[in-house]
C-alpha cells in the first residue's frame, strides 16, 4: 500500500523540511537542472557519511544494483547468490544482465539470507553473492567473510532499506566491493522522491560506474567520446539538493524513527500470536519500516482489515517470496520455508519522522483489540 494523502495515518510519509524546500528553491533558481555541481556535493557528502572514497548518484537504487552488476562483469550462465525474500528489484537486476539467481533461505530471526546454508549453493558457477540488509537489520557478515575468501567471490551489498549509521559498528558497506542505496520517498532518506546511489572504495569501479548511468561517457574531458555501453540514470540537480538537505538531519531522522519502533514493540511485545522485530547481530537496526510477525496468518487478516477500516496504513506485500514471480518460476530449487513463514505472516505498520505516541497508541489498541475477538 502506498502512501495516500486521504488516509487518517499513512503507512509512510516523506519528511520534507524547510531545508529541503530552499534547496530545490535554489536549483530552480540557478536555471541549472542537470549535470551540475549539487550532485558532486551529494555525492561527497554521501561518501563521507557512510565512510567510502567514492560515491555515484543515480536516478533510483535500482538502477545502482543494475550499473553494480554489469561493474562486475559477470557473464552470461554465471551465478550469483541471493535472497528470495526481497523487493524484486534486487534480482530483477540480474536477469537485466543473464545472470542466474541461485536463492538461499532466509533466517527466522533474522529475515536476511541464512549464511550458513551459503556454502552449499556455491558452484564452479558461482561468482559473488548479491547481499540484501533487509529491513534495515545488517546481515551477519562473519561467515560471509570467510566465503569469500575461501571462494574468492565478489560482494555487491544492497543496503536500499539500510540508510544510515545508527550506531558505529552497524555493518553496512563494510564488504562488498560496491554497495548500493536507495532513496524512494519511503525511505529513511529521500531525495525528492527517488534517487539512488553507489558507494565504493575502488578509485577504478567508481569511474566506471560513472560512466555507466550516463551513457557510458568517458568520465575525462573528452565526455563526449562513449567509451561502453551504459544508460541514462543519471539524479537530477533537484532530487541532489534535496537529498544532500535531507543528509544534514539523518541522524535525527534516524533517532526519531528508533524511538517509534522502540514504543511499538513496547506496546506489542506481550500480545499473544505476535512477535515484534530484534535488534540482532550486534548492532542497531536502521528502521526502514517497522513490522510484526504473527503466529497464524489469518490473524494478519483480521489485523490489517481492522486497520483499514480504521483508516491506517498497512501492508502485506514485504515480500511475497520472489521465485513465485513468473519470470523466476525456473529459478526455485530448494526449501524455503522460512521466506514462506515469513511472507504469510508479516505486517508492515506505519512509521514517519512527524508520527505521535497517540497515533502509535492508537495502532497498536486497534491490533490487541482485534486480536481479542
Amino acid at each position: 500500500m502506498c502512501y495516500d494523502f486521504g488516509i487518517m495515518i499513512p503507512l509512510y510519509k516523506p519528511y520534507i523540511g524547510k531545508k529541503e524546500t530552499e534547496a530545490v528553491r535554489r536549483v530552480f533558481k540557478s536555471g541549472k537542472l542537470a549535470r551540475g555541481k549539487e550532485v558532486e556535493k551529494f555525492e561527497k557528502e554521501f561518501a563521507a557519511y557512510v565512510g567510502k572514497k567514492y560515491a555515484v548518484a543515480l536516478n533510483s537504487g535500482t538502477s545502482g544494483l543494475h550499473v553494480a552488476i554489469r561493474t562486475m562483469n559477470w557473464k552470461v550462465g554465471d551465478e550469483v547468490i541471493t535472497t528470495p525474500f526481497s523487493y524484486v528489484a534486487s534480482s530483477n537486476a540480474l536477469l537485466f544482465e543473464n545472470i542466474k539467481p541461485v536463492f538461499v533461505d532466509i533466517d527466522p530471526k533474522t529475515l536476511n539470507i541464512d549464511t550458513n546454508k551459503i556454502e552449499e549453493k556455491i558452484t564452479k558457477k558461482t561468482k559473488g553473492i548479491l547481499l540484501v540488509h533487509i529491513l534495515g537489520l545488517p546481515v551477519d557478515l562473519k561467515k560471509i567473510k570467510e566465503l569469500k575468501k575461501k571462494y574468492n567471490l565478489q560482494i555487491i551489498e544492497d543496503a536500499c532499506e539500510a540508510v544510515g549509521r545508527p550506531s558505529n559498528d552497524f555493518e553496512v558497506a563494510k564488504i562488498g566491493e560496491i554497495s548500493v542505496y536507495g532513496f524512494h520517498e519511503n525511505k529513511q532518506l529521500t531525495a525528492g522522491g527517488e534517487g539512488g546511489m553507489i558507494v565504493t572504495d575502488d578509485p577504478l569501479l567508481a569511474r566506471k560506474c560513472a560512466s555507466i548511468r550516463d551513457q557510458g561517457r568517458s568520465t575525462k574531458k573528452n565526455w563526449l567520446d562513449n567509451v561502453i555501453l551504459g544508460f541514462n540514470f543519471r539524479m537530477t540537480e533537484m532530487q541532489a539538493a534535496f537529498g544532500a538537505a535531507q543528509l544534514e538531519s539523518m541522524d535525527k531522522i534516524l533517532e526519531k524513527r528508533e524511538k517509534i519502533a522502540q514504543k511499538y514493540s513496547s506496546f506489542l511485545k506481550n500480545v499473544r500470536g505476535v512477535t515484534v522485530p530484534q535488534n540482532l547481530n550486534g548492532g542497531k537496526r536502521s528502521w526502514f519500516v517497522y513490522f510484526i510477525l504473527f503466529d497464524e496468518p489469518s490473524d494478519r487478516k483480521i489485523v490489517q482489515g481492522a486497520l483499514s477500516a480504521a483508516g491506517i496504513g498497512s501492508s502485506t506485500n514485504y515480500f511475497p517470496p520472489i521465485y513465485k514471480f513468473p519470470m523466476y518460476k525456473n529459478y526455485r530449487t530448494g526449501n524455503f520455508q522460512n521466506t514462506e513463514s515469513a511472507s504469510e505472516k508479516l505486517l508492515v505498520l506505519p512509521i514517519f519522522y512527524e508520527m505521535t505516541d497517540k497515533q502509535i497508541a492508537e495502532v497498536c489498541g486497534i491490533i490487541k483489540k482485534s486480536l481479542r475477538r
